[in-house]
């Protein structure tokens, strides 16, 4: 990338209407004011706290380079001495790593921009111990609005973990939605594996990109996911690799959908603080599912095993209070770093 390329993405951010908030390697699909974590900081009072503070994110999704460049213009030791003279700004560095960053692919990113000391707060999935980490999964975005208060955590795992069944609902079997196209990807090849295996039960719809044969998500649904997974009694979600800690939206969409998720990711332990694992069916890409597919099967065929099934509660009990810990410790660990003298 050369220099002025450099520069002109480094000039053009994703910015909150208010200039407060800049995103750079973000997800370009919403603007900054629909982001998660602007929502956060406005519904928090920090905007209003710290007028004169510029929030700064980063992500895996393009070159690290713009951390340099950011780190080069505005040294990171400055903004700790901002509230001395009224022409200097309060400027947190905040990175957000939403990908697997143990792939190659993402190699610069492997350590969570801890190894730069211009970054102040590092977020993330691994389990790490350094003052500048705090451990915060994607799926927490998708699950729980930035404004949840501990009342409003509570009663969206009360509704995640508690599904009410209705009869009139799973009328169909299984569903997977996945964009994975490329012959030689990974995650394409273990998916199109468990969609075969289990078309000997039933025939698997597929709405994604891969194995494509309905139309129904866009044609009926609009695109709405949700509504349409709550046809199903099963959902496919493995993750593109199996990391330790490394758990996306995927299997909480399925929960969510009230669909029996069908996993593999994360060791086979995901969210261990927060998901019942006996609540889940997990997958073996390399090795038997022999066993694993006859309970499909019976659950399929069976209307009072597959009830008694997916009544289990899909979280465990204090799931709420995990996930409230999440919320407190980011809120906290801000505070703090503008507070610093």
């Amino acid at each position: 990338m050369s220099l002025r390329t450099l520069y002109r993405r480094y000039r053009n951010p994703l910015r909150s209407s208010d200039g407060h908030i800049l995103y750079y390697n973000w997800w370009n699909k919403q603007p900054a004011d629909e982001i998660w974590f602007t929502s956060f900081l406005q519904k928090r009072g920090f905007l209003d706290r710290y007028q004169k503070a510029r929030f700064v994110f980063f992500s895996s999704l393009g070159s690290v380079n713009l951390l340099r460049l950011d780190s080069l213009l505005h040294p990171f030791f400055c903004w700790r001495k901002c509230h001395q003279t009224e022409q200097s700004q309060q400027r947190l560095r905040i990175y957000f790593n939403g990908e697997n960053n143990h792939h190659p692919n993402f190699a610069p990113y492997l350590h969570n921009l801890l190894d730069h000391r211009s970054i102040d707060l590092s977020l993330g999935f691994d389990y790490t111990d350094n003052p500048r980490y705090l451990r915060f999964p994607l799926w927490i975005l998708e699950m729980f609005p930035p404004e949840s208060t501990e009342q409003d955590i509570k009663r969206i795992c009360d509704q995640l973990s508690h599904q009410q069944w209705d009869t009139s609902m799973r009328s169909r079997f299984c569903a997977l939605v996945s964009g994975n196209r490329g012959p030689n990807d990974p995650g394409a090849q273990r998916r199109t594996r468990l969609v075969e295996s289990l078309n000997a039960i039933v025939s698997v719809d597929c709405a994604g990109k891969l194995l494509h044969n309905t139309d129904e998500l866009k044609t009926k649904y609009n695109d709405n996911k949700a509504e349409f997974l709550k046809q199903y009694k099963f959902y496919i979600c493995p993750e593109n690799a199996s990391v330790e800690g490394y758990v996306t939206e995927k299997v909480f969409h399925a929960i969510g959908s009230g669909c029996i998720p069908i996993y593999w990711g994360a060791d086979g332990n995901p969210e261990p603080d927060v998901l019942n694992r006996d609540a889940i069916l997990f997958w073996n890409p390399d090795g038997y599912n022999s066993t694993l597919l006859r309970q499909i099967a019976e659950l399929q065929n069976n209307d009072s095993l597959y009830r008694e099934f997916f009544e289990q509660p899909r979280l465990k009990a204090d799931a709420w209070q995990v996930v409230a810990g999440y919320f407190e410790r980011l809120e906290k660990r801000i505070a703090e770093l503008l507070n610093q003298n």
